[in-house]
């Protein structure tokens, strides 16, 4: 049997080693709360709460369901093609009835033994799991979804384990995630058309000179498209501004719809657009634009319940590649520019090549 100096010693150890513990569990999580309010987006603050917190936390599992009624979180992350690790881990749903009845969702942290029946739903990839914690997201006093951690331990989450930690965690993840998608919305707003909903100058400038330098980079081939209504002027001065609004919304939908998701489209004022092309040499760039051109064409546009319109477009085309005539950004869109002009006093409804002094 130890002495008591040495039972006491024992004691102290097993106090500091808790102590010290403890410690660095809290630098762990100021640590890791500082990461998710310095987060730089929605996309960057969804890979800390997704990956990160799996790998700090020491997890078996981590997944987030947020309720999306207007899909808005699912556009503003849109811009960002989404890792395979995020799928069956990244969850949405669109009505809150759902986050109730098919989820089981409370205001109130759940810490509990995995059952298939309860938990499974929030987590798809996952059937054996030994406890688990479904923490809800809570604005304004309105569930906005769920945090929702698993471990394979059986005795890691329990209802009897003071929820403090987890309900303060949560309280910064639920504001955190409302401060990115404002922030994100502020920027889309800022960098959309607001009558067409597609891209704007501003978006279009601060792209291009990325895409020129990543084409630059990769030698690869970058073609500018350079688009214009046709008579556009006649449009609003015969029909409105109504009926030109109107058009200018098709047009540049069916832009939007027949564009990859490596392209970017912009109004870039009035009635011009203008498509930037990645990796496309000037056939192929030549071959996007006549179907756009014949498409445009090809389609009545409804001015009003008993009248339509034919509208056609001249288009200017530009390409950075190995010719070396092009060479900057400035280069790449003054040239697409002068070859629309070619365009139209060539009789317009057409696509027009760059020519290269």
């Amino acid at each position: 049997m130890p002495a008591a100096p040495e039972l006491l010693q024992a004691k102290l150890d097993a106090l500091l080693r808790i102590a010290k513990n403890n410690d660095q569990k809290q630098r762990n999580f100021q640590e890791y709360e500082l990461s998710l309010l310095n987060s730089s987006g929605l996309f960057h603050l969804l890979s800390i709460i997704l990956e990160r917190h799996l790998e700090q936390f020491q997890l078996t599992e981590v997944t987030l369901l947020l309720l999306d009624p207007e899909y808005e979180f699912q556009r503003l992350l849109d811009a960002n093609p989404r890792p395979e690790s995020w799928q069956g881990r990244l969850l949405f749903t669109d009505s809150e009835h759902a986050l109730k009845d098919t989820f089981n969702l409370r205001k109130r942290p759940a810490l509990a033994e995995f059952t298939p029946k309860l938990h499974q739903a929030f987590f798809p990839n996952f059937t054996k799991l030994g406890s688990v914690a479904i923490l809800p997201l809570v604005r304004q006093n309105k569930l906005m979804g769920s945090l929702n951690l698993g471990s394979r331990n059986k005795d890691r989450f329990q209802a009897s384990i003071g929820t403090q930690f987890l309900q303060h965690l949560t309280a910064v993840i639920s504001a955190c995630i409302e401060n990115a998608r404002l922030q994100e919305n502020i920027k889309q707003l800022g960098l959309r058309d607001p009558l067409t909903g597609i891209n704007n100058r501003r978006f279009f400038d601060q792209r291009v000179e990325e895409e020129v330098t990543l084409a630059q980079r990769n030698k690869t081939p970058l073609s500018c498209l350079f688009i214009d209504l046709d008579h556009f002027k006649s449009i609003n001065d015969t029909h409105g501004h109504q009926a030109g609004d109107e058009v200018l919304k098709s047009v540049a939908a069916i832009f939007d719809e027949t564009m990859r998701t490596s392209d970017v489209l912009a109004r870039y004022g009035g009635e011009e657009f203008v498509i930037l092309l990645a990796n496309t040499s000037s056939q192929d760039a030549y071959d996007i634009a006549e179907r756009l051109r014949t498409k445009v064409a090809e389609t009545p546009f409804i001015t009003s319940p008993t009248a339509s319109l034919n509208i056609t477009l001249s288009i200017g085309l530009s390409t950075l590649d190995d010719n070396r005539h092009i060479t900057t950004t400035q280069h790449l869109v003054s040239y697409a520019d002068k070859a629309v002009y070619a365009a139209k006093v060539s009789g317009r409804n057409q696509v027009s090549h760059a020519h290269y002094a």
